[in-house]
């Protein structure tokens, strides 16, 4: 279940990234005297009804293979993926490099709360739960959607600090 989880969350950050593209094309096409828009509304949905989108390519570049591996590498603790569906995710992507930019902020985060503690494996998964969710939300939102077992708002304010 937690890597379905995790994917559904990879499909809403894709799904938040489309929306974004989708902004950005229109407000260039508005003129410059226009009033600039407001943040986008976070619309929280249920990870079991996202389903999976297509492949966009055949295969990553040599860097991002290794942005990936890195990624699965910090995460792979928390989140049990191979290498393999990390890959298969990120091929996924209409922009992977802003996707693996986005990991890479969330594996820094993580990494920078966790190894100053001693952590049981069940906080860092909601380590791991912080930086996901915060990567696709103000932290405001994410402090108010938490449901937390092991660690306090106040720690999870921490953790996100690292963004």
């Amino acid at each position: 279940m937690p890597d379905r989880r995790v994917h559904a969350f990879l499909i809403v950050i894709w799904l938040i990234a489309i929306g974004c593209d989708r902004r950005e094309q229109s407000s260039a096409s508005n003129p410059p005297s226009a009033a600039p828009t407001s943040q986008p509304e976070v619309q929280w949905v249920d990870p079991r009804t996202i389903q999976p989108g297509p492949i966009r390519r055949d295969s990553l570049t040599p860097e991002q293979m290794e942005r990936a591996r890195k990624l699965q590498t910090v995460f792979v603790e928390v989140d049990g993926q191979s290498v393999e569906q990390w890959v298969d995710n990120f091929k996924r992507d209409l922009n992977p490099d802003r996707e693996l930019d986005i990991w890479e902020t969330m594996a820094k985060a993580y990494t920078a709360y966790c190894s100053k503690r001693t952590l049981s494996p069940e906080a860092k998964k909601e380590v791991y739960k912080v930086v996901l969710l915060r990567s696709m939300a103000p932290e405001k939102d994410v402090l108010e959607r938490l449901e937390l077992k092991v660690l306090t708002k106040e720690e999870a304010a921490a953790v996100m600090r690292g963004f």
